[in-house]
């Protein structure tokens, strides 16, 4: 190895050790709408923005300078702001809007239980190390945040949701159940294709509640409180359960899949929708990685699961794997039935 080349490696880690740096801004810019309060084409002066913001120009403009030289936002030396690919995607007019994430990985209920990683290494879970509650009693009682939650997951930036709707024939389905559902977006994509088939979200009462009237398509969608615990609402021609399982231990997981085995009839399928760990980091995606860190400070022995792994959940559930479906986001879907 050159010199050169040790010099670009400690400088790439140094700007990986300061990463935490340059999310907080982005969280800070992203509070602010600022992306929105910029033209896609053109410019603005630092001391519109500031205006517009309600904030001071000398310490907005050090945030956006910092940030410009991440490629994120452009500023010239005469203090205009603009633009760059990367910024656009903090707008939330953007299809599968960064905003929603940059608000959220930040959030005080996770900034905080990364603070305490180190819980895990001993076996506690950082988010209740930091919290003294569950990750999902904390959203319960802090609703702006269980709220900014529910957004982020709707605009993932893994395009998840229309990747489903496009990646699976509906057409013959009757009723759609979305276990742990959320705000419904990826129910919405599935029946914004599909025409025919009507469908429930079945989440915590809290969740539902929030979903309008205006996000149920003119009543084809229904909602129903409860928890998967305990029961799933029988009759549906397909259930999906889109990223729920890597909320849970494999415990938690084995019971949730016995109980929608137990809500489906012989007919019935079950879209696992999850994205399938690569135990080889050297070829897998950085970002699953991170997501199963992230499982691991919000609940401890959650996780990012291999396909081995979802195997076994498999055999202790009553369910039998029939394919795997690749699609255009990371995330794959695994078609179940009873057996």
């Amino acid at each position: 190895m050159t010199d050169h080349e040790t010099e670009d490696d400690r400088e790439a880690l140094d700007l990986l050790i300061r990463g935490f740096q340059v999310s907080r801004m982005l969280r800070l810019v992203a509070d602010l709408g600022l992306a929105d309060k910029i033209p896609r084409t053109g410019s603005r002066n630092i001391s519109e923005l500031a205006t517009a913001c309600a904030v001071l120009a000398s310490p907005l403009l050090r945030v956006l300078r910092a940030l410009a030289a991440f490629g994120v936002f452009r500023i010239s030396t005469d203090g205009r702001v603009s633009h760059s690919p990367r910024s656009v995607l903090l707008r939330t007019d953007e299809p599968n809007s960064l905003h929603y994430g940059a608000r959220f990985w930040t959030a005080p209920g996770s900034w905080k239980a990364w603070g305490v990683l180190d819980a895990a290494l001993a076996g506690d879970t950082p988010h209740e190390a930091a919290w003294n509650m569950s990750r999902f009693q904390y959203l319960r009682e802090h609703a702006d945040e269980a709220r900014s939650f529910d957004a982020f997951m709707a605009n993932f930036p893994d395009h998840r949701h229309q990747a489903l709707a496009a990646s699976y024939d509906f057409s013959g389905a009757n009723l759609i159940v979305d276990i742990g559902g959320g705000n419904g977006e990826a129910l919405r994509r599935v029946l914004a294709r599909f025409p025919s088939p009507r469908g429930v979200i079945f989440d915590r009462d809290d969740v539902v509640a929030a979903i309008p009237p205006e996000a149920r398509l003119n009543g084809r969608i229904d909602v129903q409180g409860g928890s998967f615990f305990d029961l799933v609402p029988e009759g549906a021609d397909i259930y999906l359960l889109i990223r729920v399982l890597h909320d849970w231990s494999d415990e938690d997981c084995i019971r949730i899949l016995r109980n929608c085995c137990a809500a489906m009839n012989r007919s019935a399928r079950l879209l696992i929708v999850e994205q399938i760990l690569e135990p080889d980091p050297a070829i897998g995606r950085p970002s699953g990685y991170l997501v199963d860190t992230q499982m691991m400070a919000m609940f401890g022995t959650a996780r990012e699961r291999t396909g081995a792994e979802f195997d076994q959940l498999l055999q202790g559930s009553g369910l039998g794997l029939e394919r795997v479906i690749e699609t255009t986001s990371p995330v794959r879907v695994m078609e179940v039935v009873p057996i």
